[in-house]
């Protein structure tokens, strides 16, 4: 008797935790319009095509000097605001599509947790972008950044730990993705973000910080570019 006791009043846990779990409210996500205006300036400019789109949030839209830290290379930045993955899904078809990358350099992931959203969620979204890529632009081939640490967000830890493992994860599955660890050269030997890599806001990076990131993704970006097929219009353009 109380064994079948034990058993009903485990049966009644869990089922309380699958109608706990199935009628969970997904956080909200921010409203894209906040970012319409960056978007319809993006879109009144020719599209540059063929080449490498860098997007996704601040730290690929503060990096100033891409273009000249990048020679030789077609490279075009569609970073806006400070975006989170449900961002790009909105807008797909202005910061990606209508460019179709060959190579597209994503980071991103860090605002989705500020918001917050669950590792669950942030990852969710951003799969969703990726999988929007693999549909539209089956050819195009990706490099993802892990998310950074930084001074003024160090509750997100163990967070951006996690969503790094799962992106790393998700990488090593495909051939078209590669996966970049851009996080640990901002952390000291006691695993503490490095301020002087940081502006005075210790959140986005400073010249130094984008000068040791351009040193570990340089040569990833061009082993990459080297893999696709490169037409000849890009190539005639990053050479002028």
């Amino acid at each position: 008797m109380r064994v079948i006791l034990c058993l009903a009043a485990c049966w009644v846990c869990v089922s309380a935790s699958w109608a706990e779990d199935a009628t969970a409210v997904p956080a909200p996500r921010p409203d894209p319009a906040r970012f319409a205006g960056e978007i319809e300036t993006f879109a009144g400019q020719p599209p540059e095509t063929g080449g490498i789109v860098f997007t996704g949030s601040s730290s690929i839209r503060l990096w100033e000097r891409l273009r000249e830290d990048f020679p030789g290379l077609p490279v075009v930045n569609r970073g806006f605001g400070g975006c989170v993955a449900n961002d790009m899904v909105a807008y797909f078809d202005t910061i990606v599509a209508r460019h179709e990358p060959k190579l597209l350099v994503l980071y991103v992931g860090t605002n989705d947790l500020h918001v917050p959203l669950s590792v669950e969620e942030a990852f969710a979204d951003y799969r969703r972008f990726l999988g929007m890529v693999r549909e539209k632009l089956p050819g195009t081939r990706i490099i993802v950044n892990s998310l950074k640490v930084a001074p003024s967000r160090m509750g997100q830890l163990p967070a951006v730990f996690e969503m790094n493992k799962r992106l790393r994860a998700l990488a090593e599955g495909d051939g078209m993705i590669r996966f970049l660890d851009s996080t640990e050269y901002l952390m000291d030997q006691d695993g503490q973000p490095i301020k002087s890599l940081f502006r005075d806001d210790q959140l986005h990076l400073s010249p130094v910080g984008y000068a040791h990131w351009l040193i570990l993704l340089d040569p990833v970006i061009r082993e990459e570019w080297a893999k696709v097929d490169r037409p000849k219009a890009a190539e005639s353009t990053a050479t002028r």
